[in-house]
């Protein structure tokens, strides 16, 4: 098991129950898989360096998690099938 750190980030224009379901489904995620969540920081929304999909803001949440080093690809494969996200990035934490 190894440390990880996940930023994502969502469409700004959902509204906050779909943001709080859309969070907690990648938290559940996480632990479905034998994964400790550590710390999930909301930074809100913020205004992207460039347009992703046509879209100029984004609400930002980085995760800190614990995660067997095997899971990481699958976890990746499956926030690439959610529309909601507009990127992701995983970087495991020394």
């Amino acid at each position: 098991m190894h440390k990880y750190e996940l930023i994502f980030i969502l469409q700004a224009d959902l509204d906050e129950a779909t943001l709080d379901a859309a969070v907690e489904n990648i938290e559940t995620l996480i632990k479905n898989n034998q994964g400790e969540i550590a710390k999930t920081d909301r930074w809100g929304k913020r205004k992207m360096a460039y347009p992703i999909r046509k879209m100029n803001e984004g609400y930002y949440v980085l995760v800190n998690f614990v995660y067997n080093p095997e899971e990481v690809a699958a976890l990746k494969r499956t926030m690439g099938f959610n529309e909601q996200i507009l990127r992701s990035s995983i970087v495991r934490v020394d």
